[in-house]
This record gives structure tokens, sequence and C-alpha cells, in this order.
């Protein structure tokens, strides 16, 4: 389901990240999944779910935002789709699954209009980072980040 969908994607995080950062405590998946689906229902989104005959293997989320007054202070006025999320349960990676749900939600987007799409992504997720790549997806804001001890 969507909760073990996130779920497997934070450990996933967490498993890799090298600052040691991430965790996921025990309620994460069910409040993560109510925060998104807020998210997505506030803010003209949609979310793709797939699945391998009766079997939920992943999924896509994405919503819209317009750029505020104040943002169009130094941008120009825009409507972001961005994509929140792409999970697809590891037995089913390198199947073509994110092709089709990155189809989907880019459809979406520019069917409401988008004039760009955002998503964001660790910078120590080399898997995704280099996926996004692959659909043209640009570096435009990078954030750092210095561990005090």
């Amino acid at each position: 389901d969507l909760i073990k969908c996130m779920e497997e994607l934070q450990d996933y995080l967490v498993k890799i990240d090298p600052l040691k950062r991430e965790i996921r405590k025990p309620e994460y998946g069910k409040n993560y999944v109510l925060n998104l689906l807020k998210e997505v229902n506030k803010n003209k989104g949609i979310i793709y779910l797939a699945f391998d005959k009766n079997k939920f293997v992943g999924c896509v989320a994405g919503n819209i935002k317009n750029t505020t007054k104040n943002q169009e202070l130094d941008c120009i006025k825009t409507r972001i789709g961005r994509i929140l999320e792409l999970v697809i349960f590891p037995e089913y990676r390198g199947k073509g699954l994110s092709n089709i749900l990155m189809k989907k939600i880019e459809d979406y987007l520019i069917k409401e209009k988008c004039n760009v799409i955002k998503i964001e992504v660790m910078a120590y997720n080399k898997i995704a980072y280099n996926l996004y790549k692959k659909y043209n997806y640009e570096d435009r804001m990078i954030d750092l980040i210095k561990v005090l001890k």
C-alpha cells in the first residue's frame, strides 16, 4: 500500500544518507501519507498508482502552485507543477515503470498549463538524480548543509 511504499523509500534514504541524519519513526508512514494527500488535495494535485495485476507496485504524486505576488518581485509569473514523489518498489525497478509514471504526471501538469515542473531530490540519491537528468530536468537550486558538532 501507499504507506508501505513511502516507508520503504524513507528506509532507503536512511540507508544511503552519508551524514546519518535521516530517520524513520514508526508513525512516519501514516503521517507522511496523510500530509501528502492534504498537499495533493489542496493544490490541484494528483496521484497515479501503478499495479501489477492487483499488487500495488509504485506511484507518482504531484501538485500545482502559482507564484505569489512576493515571488514575482524577482521571478517571472509561473504556474509550477511539482512532482512530490516517484516511488517504485525495488523488485519493479528497471522495467520501464518510471517512464510510464513520469509521462502520466508530466502529461497531467502540461494539461493543467504548468510552465515548469520541479522535483526535489536528496543530493546523495544518485539513482533518482540521474533518472531525473535522463528526463531533461536541470539543476536549479542547491541546498548545502554543514553539521555543527
